[in-house]
């Protein structure tokens, strides 16, 4: 498959992991990215001169440690007061709890991440986002809403119904 968009891999400064990364890597690869990998706890000033160096269309991060929604939040904010505008997009185990997923996700899209990708269905949702990107550009995705449970919807808190 010929390259059709250049992009970054990278995780978050606490996460040693490195198998996502790979994994990654090949699925990108598979859909027409030429990827560059930044490797395991990639200090957020790596990221940038790895952005400045490669100009990349789009920036994937993925943590698996469980503490990755910090440093994604961290991430963004750094590259946002840089300057920096690309699509990014995060995924993975990025809190300890698996019921807090939905929470997570829309706290990191509000934060601006183009998209969030944690659950069982993370991997099918990407995919769907990369024939997107590669059709329409990464920045024109539209993420599908999280669900809001009863107990974080702030309306029914202040309607007294729950």
């Amino acid at each position: 498959m010929s390259t059709s968009f250049r992009c970054i891999v990278s995780t978050v400064e606490s996460d040693s992991h490195i198998w996502n990364l790979v994994y990654l890597q090949k699925l990108l690869e598979e859909h027409g990215g030429l990827v560059r990998s930044l490797g395991s706890c990639t200090p957020v000033e790596e990221v940038l001169r790895g952005i400045e160096e490669h100009r990349p269309d789009l920036l994937v991060v993925s943590s698996i440690n469980g503490h990755g929604h910090h440093g994604a939040r961290v991430l963004l904010a750094e590259l946002r007061r840089r300057g920096v505008e690309l699509p990014c997009v995060v995924g993975g185990k990025l809190t300890t709890s698996e019921s807090d997923n939905d929470r997570v996700r829309r706290d990191l899209i509000a934060d601006g991440w183009t998209d969030v990708f944690t659950g069982e269905d993370a991997v099918a949702r990407f995919r769907d986002f990369l024939h997107s990107g590669k059709r329409d550009g990464f920045a024109a995705w539209q993420p599908p809403s999280a669900p809001v449970p009863p107990w974080d919807n702030q309306e029914l808190l202040i309607a007294g119904a729950v």
